[in-house]
């Protein structure tokens, strides 16, 4: 047995990265709130020590899978040598998908050995000659009789900007270490609260930073015999704006599909209106901008062989 396609456009959950964020955002927001409900369900153990812990650590992991659905889908619609892949087969190459493959893909994003510029390469769909990057993101937009001129002009812009917006998800997702941390045991951890820079006569605290909004994680390279313990602080503010980002750019994806895939399942009025998101550089360059001093810290102890002589 197997799920058909319509079903499956139509049924995607597509918001749910962007309604799970806000959900998590206005329950960080109001987490002395949630603090009395859980109190409820104490019995001998301090539930509501790490709430916004828990939930600022939630919202950034989320962010992460976002980027990981987005990716998938990406490589799951890309054309291969310009052939466009089947896309009622979507299901079949998701669950088939080869995410060693996607992650070194994702590296060589985040690092531009793989440039973008191949979205901007022409090719045929259904007739019409549009760029790889239309037919990703905006399929079915193609009538000029339908859309007005500035609609496939503000699309071409559109797709420039969703260019460099790939590649920032693509470097925040390129080190995976924190996310497979959270992902495998749940290996993170609220531990430091502060760094001071003491004088090294008078034992002063010349300088401090505060570090309590973070969490931390254990890495170990046995290679170089070298042990990590890696802190990052939570910039929350960020890690909303970038999921509101991605999952505009798997709504678009998908959305369209729905659209072009599934007309005959789902009735549409004649003059129902399309919602077409336009991305542009300025407001990406707002999603990604960091809102927190110290972004990253990390402690290393190594062994060092010496030699003989």
């Amino acid at each position: 047995m197997e799920t058909d396609y319509k079903l499956f456009y139509t049924s995607y959950l597509k918001e749910f990265h962007l309604v799970k964020a806000i959900n998590l955002k206005k329950a960080i927001a109001e987490s002395d709130q949630l603090d009395i409900e859980i109190k409820k369900f104490e019995l001998y153990n301090n539930l509501t020590k790490n709430t916004k812990f828990i939930l600022q650590a939630d919202l950034r992991q989320n962010y992460f899978h976002s980027i990981e659905t987005f990716f998938e889908f990406f490589f799951a619609f890309l054309p291969n040598n310009d052939n466009i892949p089947d896309n009622t087969l979507i299901l079949k190459k998701l669950v088939k998908s080869d995410w060693r493959k996607n992650y070194k893909r994702i590296e060589d994003i985040a690092s531009e050995k793989l440039k973008l510029n191949f979205l901007d390469r022409i090719i045929e769909f259904n007739g019409n000659k549009i760029s790889i990057g239309h037919y990703m993101f905006y399929l079915g937009v193609f009538s000029k009789e339908k859309f007005p001129e500035e609609i496939f002009k503000s699309i071409e812009k559109s797709i420039d900007a969703v260019k460099y917006g790939i590649i920032e998800i693509a470097k925040d997702f390129s080190n995976r270490d924190e996310y497979n941390a959270y992902k495998h045991a749940l290996r993170i951890f609220p531990s430091f609260e502060a760094i001071y820079l003491l004088d090294a006569e008078t034992k002063e605290v010349g300088m401090k930073w505060d570090i309590s909004n973070s969490l931390s994680f254990q890495t170990y390279d046995e290679k170089k015999n070298k042990t990590s313990i890696k802190t990052k602080l939570f910039d929350s503010e960020r890690d909303f704006r970038m999921t509101h980002f991605c999952s505009n750019m798997i709504y678009n994806i998908i959305s369209f599909r729905e659209i072009v895939f599934c007309n005959n399942s789902k009735k549409r009025e004649e003059n129902e209106k399309i919602a077409i998101k336009i991305f542009d550089k300025e407001s990406i360059d707002k999603c990604r901008e960091y809102n927190i001093e110290i972004q990253n810290i990390e402690f290393t102890t190594e062994l060092i062989k010496k030699g003989y002589s």
